[in-house]
């Protein structure tokens, strides 16, 4: 390394530092930082202003637009299974609020936590019309459509990965989530402890996650693996023989697929919100938690 320093001329050892520098603010300024913690929206140049892309939007069955197939999240591409998907989750987390004697009144509020393109929350349309509805995504873009095209009778809120909503305690009712923390990998706690302190005393929170339940599922179903290669499936012994494994690491939020035991999540989960229960395969091949604050 010496002997190349020496040979470089001076002239191009002064545009490498120039380089290292701007690199280094361009990653480490304010806006740099920011722009890491969650998706931005896309933008186009007009002259020497930035201004924000629209997405696409069509007509759907009950009478929202339905967003453009890259803001699904790999859902359905198929308007009719989307919108059926999305019923059918919001069918079952009524069934489980009307079990457990959670009445959605007049001045309760909700939230869906990584909502995406409101493939759920638009199902929830009437009981928007007394109730506040709150849906929050760190993909800047789904959440640019929404508050264009399903706002109001919904709210939508662009959050960032870290473990922060803005909202004051006790606000909501009732927080679900389909298929989110089957893709955390970092601090899982202390999410928890931030839907403790945004959950009212005696609201409930349904989170999805992949644990002993769908690994067996996955085994036998190899049409359903959709983000877990047989190959990895077959290699990863981690639910089986611990507690909390993930199949894969990546960076983006399809990289990360993690597996919990339902032990782990009853010792783990239970210091900060009660367990009610454990609903395998009810959102796919994805169990359900049912989480309780005291």
């Amino acid at each position: 390394m010496r002997l190349v320093k020496r040979l470089l001329p001076g002239w191009i050892k002064k545009q490498l530092r120039e380089r290292l520098r701007a690199e280094t603010r361009s990653v480490l300024d304010a806006n740099g930082i920011l722009a890491s913690l969650y998706t931005q929206p896309s933008y186009t140049r007009h002259g020497a202003w930035l201004t924000w892309d629209r997405q696409s939007s069509r007509g759907g069955a009950v009478g929202l637009p339905i967003p453009p197939p890259q803001l699904r999240m790999g859902h359905a591409a198929d308007d009719q299974q989307y919108l059926l998907a999305g019923e059918n989750s919001a069918n079952y987390i009524r069934g489980i609020l009307e079990r457990e004697g959670v009445s959605l009144t007049s001045g309760t509020s909700i939230l869906e936590w990584g909502c995406a393109g409101g493939r759920v929350l638009r199902h929830f349309v009437r009981e928007a019309e007394r109730c506040d509805f709150w849906g929050v995504d760190q993909h800047g873009p789904s959440m640019s459509w929404c508050k264009e095209n399903l706002s109001p009778p919904f709210k939508f809120l662009t959050c960032t990965a870290f473990p922060y909503l803005p909202f004051e305690d006790g606000k909501f009712t009732l927080v679900y989530a389909g298929s989110v923390f089957t893709h955390i990998l970092h601090l899982m706690d202390m999410w928890l402890m931030e839907f403790r302190r945004i959950l009212a005393p005696g609201g409930y929170a349904l989170f999805t996650v992949h644990d002993e339940h769908t690994w067996q599922y996955l085994s036998e179903h190899e049409t359903q693996r959709r983000f877990v290669d047989a190959a990895g499936l077959e290699e990863f012994s981690g639910p089986l023989e611990h507690e909390i494994g993930f199949l894969k690491a990546g960076g983006s939020w399809d990289q990360v697929v993690s597996f919990l035991r339902t032990d782990w999540i009853t010792r783990e989960w239970g210091q900060y919100l009660d367990v009610v229960s454990f609903e395998p395969r009810s959102q796919s091949y994805q169990t359900t938690v049912v989480l309780r604050k005291s």
